[in-house]
């Protein structure tokens, strides 16, 4: 059985993700303690250190280890963010990341492929030099790289695209095709992607070979919402309803009278916004949730209108539908509603990370591998959602 290490492991959504697939996590790193509560409830401690990556040695990991993921911090690298790039002291962390990784290659224990992940803003960070510098420093570890574009809404009703880089190892790379970005647009390696590749030609770029993602989630954002009383306290008393669709732009306020009318399932979610020195509410106009973020900041925590009964509700999203929108359904939540905003909104969408690792880092498992129907039923998220709804 393959087996990989995750670090900033969070609540543990990549592994998540990929054991199903028949890989093994041997080692997971992460800082927050609160994640590592809500971690260690779903796979317990065995294999979770809980300690800033810092303080980290090649020693604390362990040998042969295969697959190598690190979902690092995005907070200096979103447009939500304060953009400080890899110079900020939280996505900056990359940086001890890949010494780790260094300190694999001097062993003599180079992984065989390394998975990272981040927002889509990675691309643009510093005019594309950061990006740049991270695959440059990959490149000279002795990989070769492909960098896709993955948005959780072609598995589950969330707008969330994020970049991944993958990294194979040379010497496993055997019939994949160099890329320069001048290839055909895709979805998975869009624009962007393609205008990042061609500034930086000389790095060691790939494209594996990966089918097309579906286009669209099993599921509409109704069918992951808890039924909650009418009279239960998470509801906003009446006024307060009515005073924030008063003070809605007028777009937002006919998104609102759509779902009185039974558009889109009479459901959708909302954000809180600032603009112009006032507290408004933006409905978002499609069947989906928006990105899921941690709960810091007055504008990050999300909202569901329901009109389903002809009136306006409204009321934060639970963290159990964070947890469905992340396609984790059955994971345990004995915390707050807040505490699993945090590890939710801070975490992979679980489907699109399995569709993605059992399509480009399968080879590395075939021999363990369940049978091909049974990975099928792992890559089709309907059927789970259906039998847990």
């Amino acid at each position: 059985m393959p087996r990989f290490a995750e670090f900033f492991a969070g609540i543990g959504l990549v592994r998540e993700a990929i054991e199903p697939l028949g890989w093994e996590c041997v080692f997971a790193n992460d800082i927050a303690p609160t994640k590592a509560e809500m971690y260690t409830a779903r796979f317990g401690s065995d294999h979770l250190l809980v300690r800033d990556i810092h303080d980290l040695s090649v020693s604390d990991i362990p040998a042969d280890v295969d697959l190598v993921t690190a979902s690092f911090p995005c907070i200096d690298l979103s447009l939500a963010g304060n953009r400080s790039g890899l110079a900020g002291r939280h996505s900056g962390t990359i940086w001890p990341f890949l010494d780790l990784v260094g300190g694999l290659h001097h062993r003599g224990a180079l992984p065989s492929a390394l998975l990272l992940e981040n927002v889509t803003g990675l691309l643009s960070s510093e005019g594309g030099r950061d990006l740049r510098a991270i695959c440059e420093r990959i490149g000279k570890l002795g990989y070769l790289m492909d960098v896709v574009v993955l948005d959780a809404k072609w598995f589950a009703p969330q707008s969330r695209p994020r970049l991944f880089v993958v990294a194979l190892r040379s010497d496993l790379a055997v019939g994949v095709s160099s890329r320069s970005g001048d290839g055909d647009l895709s979805v998975l390696r869009p624009r962007n992607v393609q205008r990042f590749q061609r500034a930086n030609r000389d790095l060691p770029f790939i494209e594996l070979s990966l089918p097309e993602p579906p286009r669209g989630s099993p599921l509409r954002l109704a069918a992951v919402l808890d039924q909650v009383p009418g009279d239960d306290a998470s509801w906003w008393p009446d006024e307060r309803v009515d005073a924030l669709i008063d003070a809605m732009a007028p777009r937002h306020r006919e998104r609102v009278e759509e779902l009185s009318a039974g558009v889109r399932d009479g459901v959708a979610t909302m954000f809180r916004r600032v603009r112009a020195g006032r507290t408004v509410g933006e409905v978002r106009a499609d069947q989906l949730a928006g990105c899921l973020r941690t709960p810091h900041g007055g504008s990050s925590v999300q909202f569901l209108v329901d009109c389903r009964t002809g009136t306006a509700r409204i009321r934060p999203l639970s963290g159990r539908e964070y947890a469905r929108l992340q396609g984790a359904w059955d994971f345990p939540i004995d915390v707050s509603d807040r505490r699993a905003w945090l590890g939710f909104g801070d975490a992979v969408c679980v489907p699109a990370v399995r569709w993605l690792v059992a399509h480009a880092l399968g080879f590395l498992c075939e021999g363990e591998r369940s049978d091909p129907e049974s990975q099928l039923r792992l890559l089709d998220q309907s059927a789970a959602y259906a039998a847990v709804a």
